[in-house]
């Protein structure tokens, strides 16, 4: 395989040191302050697709601005079943519009059964993997239309491997080795994973990077973790500290050998202001510049002479087994009959047993990622929920009907939908949750709703279909739900007047409120579904039980002209 930089379209290759892309500071890369040290930004699609508001415009601008490589996150390359076409479809369409070249994901597998677990779950170290993997590879590169590389993984188990931790570097560069070349991809090479598995398991790092074949190396990440002791002391890579000198150095040794390639910092929690940022990555920038001066051409083949088993586990085994020790609701025991007892076979049991409570690390870090993002939409509902009622809850859901969607942002929808019904039925819940729940949900729905297409601004008259902003939304309550408070700890009841709110954004992407008539509703409804003025008028009169005469259609005429000054109808081209 001949090496060839990332591209953009600009001014040649990307190099140099960029920067992961994060919400904490957009508005500083959008205000242009942003440090020059700074060569590229990296995003991940997930965080942009099927997004509206400014969301659209606010990376148009970047990627004006900016160099930009995609990272994603979901691919679920390793899975026993293939990606989602779906997700796929929208990924290809995200790349296209980007101008995208190369595009890249984690060489690992993320959900299995249809259900996703937002992490990174480590693959067995054999041939079967390796070679399923590789077929996804080049299936995936046809469906995208771009080429595919893949980043090797942090990981606390590796099922199926019953060596010596230290001979786990050699296992992992065969494996890696053998789909790189199958698959004839390329190398995202993170080299604070390779500290990290080396701090975790024991080993040197360099006695993993010495087996790779540093000429597939699309980029390089560089990130910081953090030891956690109540998860066996690991060291947890958190994208949440600094870069350690150590990562430097692996940095560097790199550079020097396979020559320029970008470098991304990512930094997910804690993260410093942009400006700090910028510094880091000008500390980085002279390391990396001091490796490029000292490069030297060394195009080597594969460099490993370590074998691969046929299969340590098989693969489907694994995401079977993997899942329901994250799903169930109380998983105490890793023994070998958890396993069995879920319909695998007893070496399969047996293999994953043996990973003992380096599985309870894949079951806090999947869960507390999901958990924290349900939390995070629905503070409101969650502080008057009765206390533990969140914490069962979520158990059940998750070994129920659990998370399906590739987009966290989807996650808490897919909670609530599934809570509410709960809630309704329990007498220690207050009558009101669902309708506060749905609320603070569809605050966001509306938020990030596409973007509306150029209206015509023609009059409106008996005949027209109305062209609604893409935002609106016409949402129905029990209670008076927009009345309460904003603030976390008022938990005072919102009247219980059954109220109808047509919701929508405004011009400067603020979600908005309007406060629905019985007679405003039912017109409103027919209007969104496409009715004419009039039809919509006769009919919701109608419906409403209001008779149709000059108050009400004067009413409705100040109805139509409210939706013309707002911004959120106008007459139909």
């Amino acid at each position: 395989m001949t090496a060839h930089p990332l591209q953009n379209r600009k001014d040649g290759p990307i190099t140099g040191v960029g920067l992961g892309l994060r919400w904490a500071f957009l508005d500083d890369v959008l205000a242009g302050d942003v440090p020059s040290a700074i060569a590229f930004f990296e995003i991940s699609p997930e965080n942009y697709m099927r997004r509206g508001g400014y969301i659209p415009d606010a990376l148009a601008t970047v990627a004006e601005r900016h160099n930009l490589l995609t990272h994603g996150l979901m691919l679920n390359i390793g899975g026993a079943e293939p990606p989602s076409e779906t997700y796929l479809d929208e990924l290809r369409e995200f790349l296209k519009h980007l101008h995208i070249q190369e595009h890249s994901d984690h060489l690992c597998w993320t959900g299995h059964g249809g259900r996703c677990l937002h992490d990174l779950f480590p693959l067995p170290l054999d041939r079967a993997s390796a070679h399923h993997v590789a077929d996804q590879v080049r299936r995936v590169q046809d469906h995208l239309q771009v080429p595919l590389a893949l980043e090797n993984i942090s990981y606390y188990a590796s099922p199926g491997f019953t060596g010596s931790p230290r001979d786990l570097p050699k296992r992992e560069a065969a494996f890696v080795c053998e789909i790189l070349e199958r698959a004839d991809c390329r190398l995202l090479l993170d080299v604070n994973n390779v500290h990290v598995n080396g701090q975790n398991f024991g080993f040197d790092p360099l006695d993993f990077l010495r087996e790779l074949p540093l000429a597939r190396v699309q980029s390089l990440h560089v990130a910081g973790g953090e030891r956690r002791p109540n998860l066996d002391g690991l060291v947890i890579d958190t994208h949440g500290s600094d870069v350690l000198p150590e990562v430097h150095e692996l940095m560097a040794w790199v550079i020097e050998r396979a020559g320029p390639r970008p470098v991304v910092y990512e930094r997910d929690h804690n993260i410093p202001s942009l400006e700090e940022l910028g510094r880091q990555v000008a500390q980085l920038q002279v390391v990396y510049q001091a490796a490029v001066a000292r490069h030297q051409r060394t195009d080597r083949g594969l460099a490993t002479q370590a074998e691969l088993p046929a299969e340590a586990i098989e693969l489907r085994a694994a995401n079977t087994g993997l899942t329901h020790v994250v799903l169930d609701v109380d998983t105490k025991s890793y023994d070998a009959d958890f396993f069995e007892a879920h319909g695998l076979a007893p070496a399969a049991s047996e293999a994953l047993a043996g990973l003992g409570s380096r599985l309870g690390v894949y079951r806090h870090l999947s869960r507390a990622t999901i958990r924290s993002t349900v939390a995070s939409f629905i503070p409101r509902t969650l502080a008057r929920l009765p206390e533990g009622r969140f914490d069962r809850d979520f158990a059940a859901w998750m070994a129920g009907p659990g998370p399906c969607s590739p987009y966290l942002r989807d996650l808490p929808l897919e909670f609530v939908e599934w809570a509410v019904p709960q809630w309704a039925a329990s007498e220690d819940v207050p009558r009101y949750l669902g309708d506060l729940a749905r609320h603070e949900l569809i605050e966001f729905t509306v938020a990030t709703a596409p973007v509306s297409a150029t209206r015509s601004g023609g009059a409106f008259s008996l005949t027209s279909v109305l062209e609604f902003h893409a935002s609106c939304r016409i949402v129905d309550y029990d209670y008076a739900i927009h009345e309460l408070s904003s603030q976390i700890e008022d938990c005072s009841p919102p009247p219980a007047v059954a109220t109808s709110l047509l919701v929508y954004r405004d011009v400067c992407n603020r979600v908005r409120f309007l406060k629905l008539s019985p007679v405003a509703r039912a017109v409103t409804g027919r209007l969104l579904n496409g009715q004419t003025v009039q039809v919509a008028v006769t009919e919701g009169a109608q419906e409403a039980g209001e008779p149709l005469d000059p108050e009400i259609l004067g009413r409705m005429s100040q109805l139509l002209a409210d939706f013309g000054d707002r911004g959120i109808a106008e007459p139909a081209s």
